[in-house]
C-alpha cells in the first residue's frame, strides 16, 4: 500500500475504494476523505457507489460532542428494544445520529449533504482544537432527524465494518478521523470485489483491501 500516493489523492478530493474482507460483507465502499469534498463528491457517490452516503469519524471525536451508538439509546427504550438486533455479519452497526445542518433547505440534495458533512468535519476538526466551542457550533448548527447519518468507528479489535477501516487508514496517513463512505451496489446485490476492482480501475481510484489496512494500523 502506498500511504504517500493515497493521502495526495485523498487530501486531492479522490475517493478510495475499500474492501472489507472474504466471509464478513464481502462488499467494497468508496471513501472520500470529508475536509476535501465538493457538491461534486456527493453527486459521484450517488451516481458511481450507489449505497447509503454516511459521514464517519472517530469514537473519541464522537464522545466529545457527546455522541453515542443508536442501538445503545434504542436499547433503553420500552418499545423498540424489541427491535435491535445483531446483522448477519455478526456485530452492531456503526450509527449514531441522522443529521442535517440549519442552513440547508430539504437537507437531501447533493448541495445539502456536501454542506452537512463539511460542516461535521469542521466541528471534528475543532474538538481538539476547542472542544467546548465545538459542542457549541454542534447542538447550534445541527438539527434532527436529518438526511446524513453519523457513523462512529469502534476499535478494530472490537469490529472491522468499512466505518472502522475508514477511519483508521485516515489516522494512519496522518489525516483528521472524519471520512464519508458509501457502498458500492450492482444491479440487486452489493458490487463484488472483482467488478470493483475494475471500477477502480476505469476510474483512476485506488482499491485497498481490509485485510492490507488491518496489517499497517491493527495497533490503532
Amino acid at each position: 500500500m502506498d500511504f504517500l500516493s493515497l493521502r495526495k489523492d485523498l487530501e486531492s478530493g479522490i475517493p478510495v475504494l475499500i474492501y472489507d474482507f472474504d466471509g464478513r460483507e464481502e462488499e467494497t465502499d468508496m471513501v472520500f476523505y470529508a475536509g476535501a469534498i465538493s457538491w461534486k463528491s456527493i453527486y459521484l457517490l450517488r451516481k458511481e457507489a450507489g449505497g447509503l452516503i454516511c459521514y464517519a469519524t472517530s469514537r473519541e471525536e464522537a464522545k466529545a460532542l457527546g455522541l453515542n451508538f443508536i442501538v445503545n439509546d434504542l436499547s433503553k427504550h420500552p418499545v423498540y428494544n424489541k427491535l435491535v438486533k445483531k446483522p448477519s455479519y455478526g456485530d452492531y452497526p456503526a450509527f449514531s445520529l441522522w443529521v442535517n445542518h440549519i442552513q440547508t433547505k430539504t437537507g437531501i440534495s447533493d448541495y445539502d449533504r456536501y454542506l452537512t458533512i463539511s460542516e461535521l468535519h469542521k466541528v471534528i476538526v475543532k474538538t481538539r482544537l476547542d472542544l467546548e466551542e465545538a459542542r457549541q457550533e454542534f447542538y447550534n448548527n445541527f438539527m434532527i432527524p436529518g438526511h446524513v447519518p453519523i457513523l462512529i468507528a469502534r476499535d478494530l479489535s472490537e469490529r472491522k465494518g468499512h466505518t472502522e477501516l475508514s477511519i483508521a487508514l485516515l489516522h494512519k496517513l496522518g489525516l483528521e478521523r472524519s471520512a464519508v463512505i458509501t457502498e458500492i451496489l450492482d444491479e440487486k446485490i452489493s458490487m463484488n470485489k472483482e467488478k470493483a476492482k475494475k471500477m477502480a480501475e476505469n476510474l483512476g481510484f485506488q482499491f485497498v483491501e481490509g485485510k492490507e489496512i488491518l496489517k499497517e494500523v491493527a495497533t490503532i
